[in-house]
């Protein structure tokens, strides 16, 4: 195969890429586009009539759905209106309920007839039926009177033409409106007509239905209007005693009516029949009134509209009066059962319709003439254009060809002197492209490559000396520690065997045992704060101070004193603020006494060789040293029998953790030294099985503090010794 450079193969391909692309390109673009310009000219005029036909139709459901919207809300005024009548109706109710359940707190009250001069006030009287014996229904108007005040507050809130009733069924009313004159059957009555409230048919209602309801609309028989009522019953003693009723003309209703924007609006009640109407032309009303008038509506859409009306429906339909078409909104007033109507000329919206629709018609027209002039420039255009794009590709792709090669090489010429390891070449490439980020890149390499190389080599030497130190220190750490053992080989009166792990290098827990005398063994266990090297230079003087107080003991009584003394020589000067928890004991060999003292360290576990069980000793937690100079430190004693053990640990066995964050416990230690068998087992087998235990329970989990035990088997002057 021949060999070509990379920039004459560059050039190549970007100049048949190019030619090949723009013909290919070019062809196509020339062929769709005159398909185009015919498609576009047929489709354009189909979208400009489908575009008129969606506008048309979408004029048409935004004024139904804004009539729709206008009836609803008009609709839901009228029903707000009717909830606030209902609500003040079942205010009075259980203001009635509350007065006739709790008779001892209220007082008997007069309440005066009807009387001419109260004409066109709002007045709170009594009115009775015929025959009625007053005096029996004393003492229940005089507590019933208490509901005067409440009616009196609801009819000033609701405003005039409001009548507010409150029925007993024993005959009498209490009653508060402003017709007080149009209770007399003539100017020159004295006295006014009886009133029956049990025979009005909205008592009757509530009395029936047993629940708060609205009448229907009925002629007030004193305000001579048209009316509706909400009524309700009221109790006493959880037993029927009346009804309450609050009474309201149509003309507030009728307002909320007139006040439609639209210019046709009706209410029509759940029989079909108009309440309330709203118009300047009266064909909708005329249509509606004969057909009802007749019981037969000859309508079919009013008819379809009303049927859907009384039944609590709502919805937009067309209808067409003497051939005049309307849009219809409907929607219920569901407090009352009745349904609010709202009508729009169809010419309206007819109008706008037409008119939109020839202006899109007219728009689509000239848009498609404009497109296929535009069509015929742009393929011009584009002939034009490939021919000269050709004739640059040629000339512009040599450039750029030149251009990209000759940094490369440059740069390949760079990173082969780089790669026989001269580390101080620098490659100088100036193209403001990725070559030149690429060329920069390599020289920030090579100069973090030295910096790397000569940190590597001064952190290597470090890490050897920290490591060698701490071997050292880890050694003399060791050594420090009784780890001869036996220790004592030539008595046979006592053994004893330690172990200690440290969590790190170097560790913070210690242990040391040493004879004071030939009868007088010294032992101490202890777990300095913290870890690390801190935590074992503080071990070192901590386990020194102690010994050297404790050689200067004349009795055991003074190891409480060894103590206290050594707490306030580690106080002194410790601005680290570290403390040791300790447990030292002095164990007479020949009586068995051990005198000891805690400080605030894990209690010891006891082995009684007669029942063969290890308990946990009774220890007087004391201070931990270190902590807090003059203190007096308190000691214990007990007393051991041959055979018997101490097991002394720190609180990295107790706290070791598991990957689950479990601690191994206490309850796990005593089971563990128990079921080891301590009468089988050297004190070094039984140290064994604690820390195969340990193992089982941490797992794959890391050692978080250091793990120290030691034990101790009294034996006790034998049989025979002196």
């Amino acid at each position: 195969m021949k060999r070509t450079s990379i920039r004459k193969q560059l050039q190549r391909l970007l100049f048949l890429c190019s030619i090949v692309s723009l013909f290919l390109l070019g062809g196509i673009a020339l062929l769709g586009m005159m398909g185009a310009r015919i498609n576009s000219t047929e489709n354009g005029y189909e979208m400009g009539a489908k575009a008129a036909e969606t506008v048309s139709d979408t004029l048409k459901q935004e004024a139904e759905d804004r009539l729709q919207l206008l009836a609803a809300e008009r609709a839901s005024y009228i029903g707000l209106e009717m909830q606030r009548i209902a609500d003040r109706t079942e205010l009075i109710r259980k203001e009635m309920n509350w007065i006739l359940s709790h008779e001892s707190e209220y007082p008997q009250r007069s309440i005066a007839e009807p009387n001419r001069e109260n004409a066109g006030k709002f007045v709170p009287q009594l009115e009775f039926a015929a025959g009625l014996n007053r005096e029996a229904l004393a003492h229940e108007i005089g507590l019933t009177a208490n509901i005067q005040d409440v009616m009196m507050q609801v009819a000033m809130m609701n405003g005039e033409d409001t009548i507010i009733s409150a029925a007993s069924k024993n005959g009498f009313t209490i009653t508060v409106d402003t017709n007080s004159a149009e209770r007399f059957t003539a100017p020159e009555d004295a006295k006014p007509r009886y009133f029956d409230g049990t025979g009005r048919p909205w008592y009757k209602l509530a009395k029936e239905q047993g629940k708060l309801t609205f009448t229907n609309v009925y002629m007030a028989k004193f305000a001579h209007k048209l009316s509706i009522a909400c009524t309700v019953p009221y109790q006493a003693q959880n037993e029927f005693a009346g009804v309450v009723a609050m009474s309201t003309s149509l003309d507030k209703i009728s307002q909320l009516v007139l006040n439609t924007q639209a210019e046709t609006c009706f209410v029509v009640d759940n029989k079909g029949q108009m309440l309330l109407y709203k118009d300047d032309t009266g064909i909708i009303k005329e249509q509606l009134q004969t057909d009802r008038g007749n019981n037969t509506l000859s309508n079919a859409g009013i008819e379809t509209a009303v049927h859907k009306m009384t039944a609590g429906q709502s919805g937009v339909c067309n209808i067409t009066i003497d051939g005049k078409n309307f849009y219809l909104a409907y929607a219920p007033i569901k407090q009352t059962g009745w349904s609010f109507a709202a009508a729009l000329d169809a010419e309206d919206v007819l109008a706008t319709e037409t008119k939109t629709r020839t202006d899109v018609l007219a728009l689509a027209k000239k848009n498609v003439e404009a497109m296929d002039a535009h069509m015929t420039k742009v393929i011009l255009v584009m002939a034009v254009v490939i021919a000269l794009i050709i004739f640059v590709v040629s000339w512009q792709g040599q450039r750029m060809s030149e251009r990209l090669v000759r940094p490369i090489l440059n740069l390949a010429d760079g990173v082969r002197e780089i790669a026989n390891g001269n580390l101080d070449k620098k490659l100088s490439i100036h193209t403001g492209d990725e070559i030149e980020q690429l060329a920069d890149s390599f020289n920030v390499m090579t100069a973090e490559l030295q910096t790397y190389m000569r940190n590597l080599t001064r952190e290597t030497v470090e890490k050897e000396r920290i490591a060698t130190e701490l071997n050292v220190a880890n050694r003399i750490q060791e050594s420090m520690l009784p780890n001869i053992f036996p220790p004592f080989p030539e008595r046979s009166d006592f053994d004893i065997y330690a172990i200690m792990h440290a969590a790190k290098e170097v560790g913070g827990d210690f242990y040391d045992f040493y004879l004071l005398d030939d009868n007088h063994l010294m032992i101490t266990i202890a777990d300095v704060s913290g870890k690390g090297v801190p935590a074992a230079l503080f071990m070192v003087i901590s386990k020194t101070i102690l010994k050297n107080f404790a050689m200067t003991m004349t009795g055991n009584d003074d190891l409480a004193a060894v103590v206290s003394c050594t707490n306030d020589q580690l106080c002194q000067n410790n601005d680290a603020m570290m403390f040791v928890t300790a447990f030292v004991g002095l164990l007479d060999i020949q009586t068995g006494k051990f005198v000891y003292v805690n400080a605030g360290h894990n209690p010891p576990l006891v082995y009684r060789h007669k029942t063969q069980q290890f308990s946990y000793m009774e220890v007087k937690r004391n201070f931990v040293l270190g902590g807090m100079d003059e203190l007096d430190y308190q000691a214990q004693e007990m007393m051991l029998e041959p055979d018997d053990k101490l097991f002394f640990y720190t609180d990295g066995v107790t706290e070791a953790l598991n990957e689950a964050e479990e601690l191994y416990g206490e309850e796990r230690l005593l089971t563990c030294l128990n079921e080891a068998g301590a009468e089988q087992l050297d004190l070094k087998g039984l140290l064994t099985a604690v820390q195969k235990s340990l193992a089982a329970h941490v797992g794959e989990a890391e050692q978080s503090d250091d793990i120290t035990m030691m034990v101790l088997d009294y034996q006790g002057k034998q049989t025979g010794e002196v």
